[in-house]
């Protein structure tokens, strides 16, 4: 398996086949010169904007700081013993509404999205 081009940006879904957002980093560990292991797969808009830019990760710290968004500062980490197929999609042994991330996106829709024409759509 190719790490980069079989895991990053690719489609994770839940134990119920539910879309719960794309793989935007991967942690390795490496324990007394042996090889590196995949310890984590990490998601979230840190990751994805940390990816993009410097500068905007700043903001978005600081951002997320002042309006105590704490899912802004800490992507939600999968352990990779959770993943259980690598294939088009990503399958992973949690459940969606237990994450940040759909609590995240609640809070996206609640007090930004919902006052955008067609935000909600």
């Amino acid at each position: 398996m190719y790490l980069v081009r079989d895991v990053l940006d690719k489609q994770v879904v839940d134990r119920r086949q539910t879309r719960i957002g794309k793989v935007d980093g991967i942690v390795l560990t490496a324990e007394n010169g042996s090889q590196p292991k995949v310890a984590f797969i990490e998601m979230g808009t840190s990751m994805r904007i940390r990816r993009l830019s410097q500068r905007l990760n700043r903001w978005m710290l600081a951002f997320a700081t002042t309006s105590r968004a704490v899912e802004g500062q800490h992507p939600y980490r999968i352990p990779w013993s959770k993943i259980t197929d690598v294939g088009v999609d990503i399958e992973a042994d949690v459940d969606k509404s237990e994450t940040p991330l759909e609590q995240s996106q609640e809070w996206l829709r609640q007090h930004i999205l919902r006052y955008i024409p067609g935000g909600l759509s």
